[in-house]
C-alpha cells in the first residue's frame, strides 16, 4: 500500500484558532514554502504509516488531521483553545470520521499510560515554559517502543528577526529554544532520524528541525 499524499486543506477551510496560530502562513507566498516544507519533514518521519492509535498534541487549526486520518485506524487531537467547531466542519469537509478532539494540557493529559502507539507534536514544546515537562507525559501515554515525531522551529538570528518583522517578541512565543528541546528529548527517548529545513545547513543556521524517536531509554 503506497503511503497517502500530504493533504494541505483550501484556506476557506481554515480558522485561526488563537492569536499565536500560525496556520495562514502556510497560504503566504514565500512564507508557505517553510510553513509546508515543516509539515512535509513531520510528515516524512512518520514510518510505518499504518497506525492502530494515534495523536497529535497541539493540533491547532487542524492542518495535519486530514493526513493523518488516513494513516491510522483512530486519530486522538489534544489541544487547548475553544475552536473545535470550525475544525470539526474541516473534517466534515473531508468526511473525516476517526478524528477525536478532545481538550486538555500537554503538561496532564486526560489518557491512560501506554494508550498510543504513535504522537505527533508540531509547533508546540517550543511554546511551553519549562517544556521538560511534558516529554515526562508524553512518554507516560505512548506505548513502550512506540513512534514519537516532534517537529519545532530553531532560534536563531534568522527566526528571531523573522518573528520581529512580524510584531512578535520572540523570547515571550517561544520561551523554549531548540536546544533546550532536543536536550530533554535526547534524555527521555531514543533517537532515530532528524531533519533539517534547509537540509543542507547546520542545525544552529537551520529555521526548523524534525525528530524521529522511540519511546525507548537512551542508550547511555
Amino acid at each position: 500500500m503506497k503511503k497517502p499524499k500530504l493533504i494541505i486543506p483550501p484556506k476557506r477551510l481554515m480558522t485561526q484558532t488563537n492569536w499565536g496560530d500560525p496556520v495562514m502562513y502556510h497560504y503566504y507566498p514565500v512564507a508557505s514554502i517553510v510553513y509546508r516544507q515543516r509539515l512535509k519533514n513531520t510528515y516524512k518521519l512518520l514510518e510505518p504509516y499504518q497506525f492502530e492509535n494515534l495523536i497529535e498534541i497541539g493540533y491547532g487549526s487542524g492542518i495535519l488531521l486530514p493526513t493523518l486520518s488516513k494513516i491510522a485506524k483512530k486519530v486522538t487531537a489534544l489541544d487547548l483553545h475553544k475552536e473545535t467547531d470550525a475544525v470539526k466542519r474541516m473534517l466534515d469537509w473531508y468526511q473525516v470520521s476517526n478524528v477525536e478532539l478532545i481538550s486538555g494540557d500537554i503538561m496532564a493529559m486526560p489518557f491512560a499510560d501506554a494508550l498510543f502507539d504513535a504522537c505527533v507534536i508540531v509547533s508546540t514544546l517550543e511554546d511551553i515554559h519549562e517544556s521538560e515537562r511534558a516529554a515526562r507525559e508524553i512518554a507516560r501515554i505512548v506505548k513502550p517502543g512506540g513512534l514519537v515525531v516532534i517537529s519545532f522551529p530553531v532560534k536563531n538570528i534568522i527566526t528571531d528577526s523573522f518573528f520581529k518583522l512580524v510584531g512578535e517578541d520572540p523570547e515571550d512565543i517561544h520561551p523554549s529554544d531548540h536546544n533546550y528541546i532536543l536536550g530533554f528529548l535526547g534524555k527521555q527517548f531514543t533517537i532515530e532520524k532528524r531533519l533539517l529545513l534547509p537540509s543542507f545547513v547546520p542545525l544552529n543556521l537551520s529555521l526548523y528541525v524534525s525528530v524521529r524517536m522511540r519511546n525507548t531509554p537512551p542508550k547511555v
